[in-house]
């Protein structure tokens, strides 16, 4: 495949066959001449067959945008030779393009014998750009010695009969398909429109040569010619790397990369393998077909060379110059046959990030051009201190010491704060074990070391001992002491011990290190957004991480990170997950979910956050979103997530069929209530309850919830199972006309396990958790319960959602349950092994919940005159009603009985006196019961 990058291009091809000759000759009286430069004798002028084969040469082409286009071109017939055609192809602009993509399916031309002289003696292709000087670049096809060469690549099955696998008795010298396209659709040489990139200036009247400056504040990338396509042949291009803003006491290094292995490959062999090696190749081993990228340590080609490389399919780690200056040289031999094996089938040539660090002039990070890399540091100036390593490459052989030198009655004690080893399996024998730390007890450099057991004391004079190893890292497996909590801040600081540390045993101590690269990362999609309050971002457009570049799977993670008292607004504007996925609205649950359920091995977008650090939570599942139908999202916490998944990919598959757009912002929220942080909103308990829903502002006196729209967690204990009481109704498809619902998850579940309508009435749902109906003794299992005690592998804990908005309070109430036991071991016969027990879940309650004055059964059973007796079950109130009539009624009984005994008393004492008056019997003294005659009243 070949991308030319001019607007206005051509292709100029020379054809020749074997033994014909080099010069072209004019045509002679007897023979006709063909628009091609053939010569065809007269009598063979008009006879109804075509000789000049000039039907498909010399003519221009052009195209629509969108459009694949098809051409072949026939050997020519004996007795036509030489053979010229010219094959021009324009794109004009607007819907006729830009740009011209050629793609040779099937090539066959003349004899190959090298790349760098005399490689295509009978015949050869040439393709020029009129934009561009004629780089003088030959493609042809032959035998290379005695091998017999397959052109292009593999079938996609892996068979050698791929659509460029040539055949000696075919017609067809050439095949290819062409396109126009338009250049702001060419992301992957020019970037997205809202992330353009920098591919430097071009320096007038070369070929290819570029200049990089100031790249710190640009998005720069050193890209071969006509990248993603294959680069032309016999070329030299020079990439110059500068940077002339640099602060006050600083260095600049210049860094090139690549952590995306699909998009470096440099051809490294003389024909088409097989093994899809994915290996970078350094030094001599490029120099079989002569096509490398050189790495120069400065401006010319003069400095050092930090590496030579070529082949691919591996990350790049990282090329850091020590100065301002980076050089990097692209060669390619003059003669090749124009099919690339690249493992991914479509990548050709190379595209390398390029960064910019700023490190301390005075630093070890610095080493300064023409100067050893060694530091010495003495206890005599310095007591203690901090060591770095150089943040630029190191030439080969190269070796860094730092010697740490003390008085002779003292020691050294050395600890590291970080190190990183890293491991490049990418990279051939023997830079895998470039990174190289020894740590020495002593000094190699003068060969004493104090013995141990003069430890603190002076050695003794003409002491002279060998230096002792401590340790050699070169490998992952093996790494230093590392002491990283002893500058950790505040509280969280913890002392270094020995065993974390390093202490010698004589007056000095010696490090070196050989080598060393920064790692590459593994995802080259994964975005990070912190610093912009607001942006667009998209999945990627990177042909290369689809199916039609050569990958079967991808998966992106972008991840939104805010202060926090700030929330995530994020709206997805467009989506396809391919033709066989969508988004369904869920009325039931006021949220969007795939089509396919999220089931495994189907393409998704998901939106997840982390509501508690332990616990995922799912907020939506997209596939097809159109642009009059937005998603849109507000997140509960600082922190949210994106998950672009295709598990599967096809060859014709790309970034047409599964991609997405979307925005996002970072919102201010009032300040959170300490009653409303995670660890508030993390419930547990055997029962308990809460309210969600409702604002004091709308409902004066009413219960609300002070944690507005967060959502709970209820972890269960002891093993059993949650039985949640939820107010309203369970929520069908169209069945809820309230605003809200009550969604309640398993944790890290990718769709709830129910949804209620939310009413405040007396109608509760009833939601178990995860395991209950499938848990032992419900009939489909083993018949044995499960205790307290144990786990099963799921969890239990339940995660409870209000989507919408719910203005009345909603009080929801849970209590831990377990399944009744059918049969125990070590139980005597007839024993109820589930004494507390609610029938009408089927469920066991604990003991302490049995009769303790709140119902936590739904219909009230634990509460009832069967579980507490008579007297229990009774009202408190009507009780002390009762008792108070009962003391009332004994009271005015007792007042009764009073009186009529007085009145019957009186009536004994006035008979009597009757009775004696009768008789003519009269008292001494006047009776004291009346009064005297005389008294006056």
């Amino acid at each position: 495949m070949v991308w030319v990058g001019s607007r206005v291009v051509a292709w100029a091809a020379v054809w020749a066959s074997v033994g014909v000759r080099g010069s072209v000759a004019a045509c002679t009286m007897a023979e006709f001449p063909c628009k091609n430069k053939q010569c065809v004798s007269l009598d063979r002028y008009c006879d109804g067959v075509q000789d000049c084969s000039d039907g498909t040469c010399n003519r221009t082409y052009y195209g629509r945008v969108g459009s694949t286009y098809t051409l072949e071109v026939n050997k020519p017939e004996k007795g036509t030779l030489p053979h010229f055609c010219q094959l021009t192809f324009i794109a004009s602009g607007d819907v006729y393009g830009d740009l011209v993509q050629l793609s040779i399916d099937k090539f066959s031309l003349g004899r190959f014998e090298s790349h760098t002289a005399a490689g295509c003696p009978d015949g050869y292709m040439q393709i020029e750009e009129l934009s561009r000087p004629l780089n003088a670049g030959y493609w042809c096809w032959g035998l290379l010695g005695p091998q017999r060469v397959l052109l292009g690549d593999l079938g996609h099955d892996g068979t050698k009969d791929g659509p460029a696998a040539f055949s000696p008795q075919d017609s067809v010298m050439l095949r290819l398909s062409y396109r126009f396209l338009q250049k702001e659709r060419a992301v992957l040489r020019y970037g997205a429109p809202y992330s353009p990139k920098y591919r430097g200036e071009d320096v007038p009247n070369t070929f290819c040569d570029r200049v990089f400056e100031n790249c710190d504040k640009k998005n720069c990338k050193v890209q071969s010619p006509n990248f993603p396509g294959m680069y032309p042949r016999n070329l030299t291009c020079h990439f110059h790397i500068r940077q002339t803003r640099v602060p006050d006491g600083k260095v600049a290094l210049i860094r090139v990369r690549q952590r995306n292995p699909h998009l470096i490959y440099i051809k490294d062999r003389n024909a088409p393998h097989l093994s899809r090696e994915q290996q970078m190749k350094v030094g001599a081993a490029c120099h079989v077909l002569h096509d490398y990228l050189v790495a120069y340590d400065g401006r010319t080609t003069r400095a050092a060379v930090l590496a030579t490389l070529c082949k691919g399919g591996a990350p790049l780690s990282g090329i850091t110059s020590s100065g301002p200056d980076l050089l990097l040289v692209f060669h390619a031999s003059p003669f090749d046959f124009p099919f690339q094996d690249s493992p991914r089938r479509r990548t050709f040539g190379f595209e390398l990030d390029v960064e910019v660090e700023f490190v301390d002039r005075a630093s070890t990070a610095y080493v300064r051009p023409g100067e050893l890399c060694s530091h010495e540091v003495s206890s005599r100036g310095q007591r203690s201190g901090y060591l770095q390593a150089p943040g630029h490459s190191l030439l080969p052989n190269t070796t860094c010491w730092w010697r740490l030198l003390a008085e002779p009655s003292e020691v050294v004690w050395l600890y590291f704060l970080h190190y990183r080893h890293v491991h490049h399996p990418e990279m051939p024998p023997p830079a895998r074990c470039s990174n190289t730390l020894t740590i020495t007890d002593g000094d190699p450099a003068t060969a004493t070391a104090a013995p141990p057991h003069l430890q603190l004391a002076a050695p003794p004079d003409n002491t002279t001992l060998a230096p002792t190893l401590l340790g050699r890292f070169c490998r992952p497996d093996k790494l230093p002491r590392v002491c990283s909590g002893v500058h950790a801040p505040g509280p969280y600081a913890a002392p270094c011990p020995p065993a974390e540390s390093y202490v010698s045993s004589s007056p000095a101590l010696t490090l070196s290190l050989s080598g060393g690269r920064p790692p590459p990362e593994a995802v080259p999609c994964d975005r990070t957004f912190t610093l912009r309050p607001e942006g667009l971002f998209a999945s990627p457009r990177d042909v290369f991480l689809f199916g039609r570049g050569g990958s079967r799977k991808l998966r992106c993670v972008y991840t939104f990170e805010a202060a926090p008292h700030q929330r995530v607004a994020l709206r997805i504007i467009r989506s396809r997950m391919g033709a066989a996925c969508s988004t369904e609205y869920r009325h039931a649950s006021l949220r969007y979910e795939c089509s396919h359920g999220g089931a495994a091995g189907q393409p998704a977008i998901w939106v997840r956050e982390r509501p508690w650090q332990d616990v995922a939570m799912t907020r939506a599942c997209l596939c097809a979103t159109p642009r009059d139908r937005p998603f849109s999202l507000l997140s509960y916490t600082p922190r949210l997530q994106l998950v672009f998944s295709v598990p599967a990919m096809t060859a014709h598959h790309d970034y047409t069929h599964f991609f997405f757009e979307g925005e996002y912002s970072i919102v201010d929220t009032a300040p959170q209530d300490a009653a409303c942080d995670a660890t508030a909103r993390r419930l547990s308990g055997r029962f308990g309850n809460f309210t969600v829903g409702g604002s004091s502002e709308s409902l004066e006196g009413a219960a609300s919830d002070p944690c507005l729209a967060l959502p709970r967690l209820v972890t269960a204990t002891d093993g059993s199972f949650l039985f949640l009481r939820l107010p309203g109704h369970s929520a069908i498809q169209d069945s809820c006309g309230a605003e809200a619902r009550l969604n309640v998850y398993a944790p890290g579940g990718l769709a709830p396990i129910a949804s209620v309508c939310p009413a405040a009435s007396h109608a509760y749902t009833a939601v178990f958790s995860s395991g209950w109906r499938s848990a032992p003794g419900s009939g489909r299992g083993s018949g044995r319960h499960q205790h307290p005690g144990r786990r099963q592998q799921e969890t239990r804990d339940l995660l409870l959602e209000v989507a919408g908005n719910a203005s009345v309070p909603l009080r929801v109430s849970w209590v831990s349950v377990w399944r009744p036991l059918q049969t125990a071991p070590l139980s005597p016969a007839g024993a109820d092994l589930c004494p507390h027990r609610c029938p009408e879940i089927s469920a066991c309650l604990p003991p302490q919940l049995w009769c303790d004055g709140e119902a936590h059964c739904p219909a009230g059973t634990d509460e009832g005159a069967a579980a507490c007796g008579l007297l229990a079950a009774m009202p408190w109130v009507y009780l002390a009603a009762g008792g108070v009539l009962a003391a009332s009624l004994a009271a005015l009984l007792a007042a009764v009985v009073v009186h009529r005994r007085r009145s019957q008393a009186v009536k004994a004492v006035a008979a009597a006196v009757v009775e004696n008056n009768s008789h003519g019997v009269k008292s001494a003294t006047h009776d004291p019961l009346l009064p005297p005659e005389k008294d006056s009243w």
